[in-house]
């Protein structure tokens, strides 16, 4: 994670994934905390004796560590309802939670796939503002260590229109545009990142893409293959869309 990065210097995290843990619902649910741009991680440790592990000619027994996050971003709205980012809403939950020991679980996933599992209390969250824009910051306490989970390779995937699987789709000009999901095998695949492409977008383009989802715009007549292609061992899957005149 952000190897070779300096004690407390922000981390772009624009390609990462930053999840918290659902822990209302039935199973394991992790919810994606949208708009988050820049991570800064500290950690602190103590020597046997007590003293800091940086202080000089002190022995490096490291006894006891902590750490601490920042994580900024922008806060994300929807623009139709007006109700807050549910993972940014449960960031802002635990910041103003009473409860003692009511710590989020976070996993924090690198663009490569890496992904380290960590509990953190939630101190504090504001916003800031400039001429521009709002600027949304959670402080938080590591609590223990975190875990590293097991890399998990990408083996294929596959289109679903709806519930059914889908390879070729026939859409006519001006109609709604469909959306199409991406399904990751194994489910819990460590890099989940893909590119996508139109072959001929003046026939067919591609928007409102998700972490797995995106949607097809009828354009005009003819045909077009969109294909999509995994950044973990480049598998892809494709969808040959036939434009008809409405």
């Amino acid at each position: 994670m952000a190897k070779g990065r300096k004690n407390s210097c922000p981390t772009n995290i624009r390609n990462w994934g930053i999840f918290i843990q659902d822990k209302s619902a039935v199973s394991e649910t992790w919810v994606r905390i949208k708009g988050l741009e820049e991570l800064t991680r500290s950690t602190d440790s103590d020597t046997e004796d007590g003293s800091a592990a940086t202080d000089l000619w002190e022995e490096p027994y490291v006894s006891k560590r902590s750490g601490s996050l920042t994580l900024s971003g922008k806060p994300k709205v929807d623009a139709a309802t007006g109700a807050v980012d549910p993972g940014q809403q449960m960031l802002d939950d635990y910041a103003t939670s009473g409860v003692c020991d009511d710590d989020a679980t976070l996993k924090i996933v690198d663009p490569y796939g890496t992904a380290i599992v960590g509990d953190f209390i939630v101190t504090g969250s504001e916003v800031s503002s400039d001429e521009d824009e709002d600027t949304k910051n959670w402080d938080l306490e590591q609590v223990g260590d975190v875990d590293t989970l097991p890399y998990v390779q990408m083996s294929s995937i596959s289109l679903k229109d709806g519930n059914s699987d889908v390879t070729t789709l026939s859409i006519a000009v001006g109609a709604t545009a469909k959306i199409i999901t991406i399904v990751f095998n194994p489910t819990n695949a460590s890099n989940q990142r893909f590119r996508i492409s139109s072959s001929n977008k003046r026939v067919a383009s591609v928007g409102n893409i998700t972490d797995d989802s995106f949607t097809v715009n009828p354009v005009s007549a003819g045909t077009s293959k969109i294909t999509v292609t995994t950044v973990n061992g480049a598998k892809t899957a494709t969808l040959t869309v036939t434009v008809t005149d409405s």
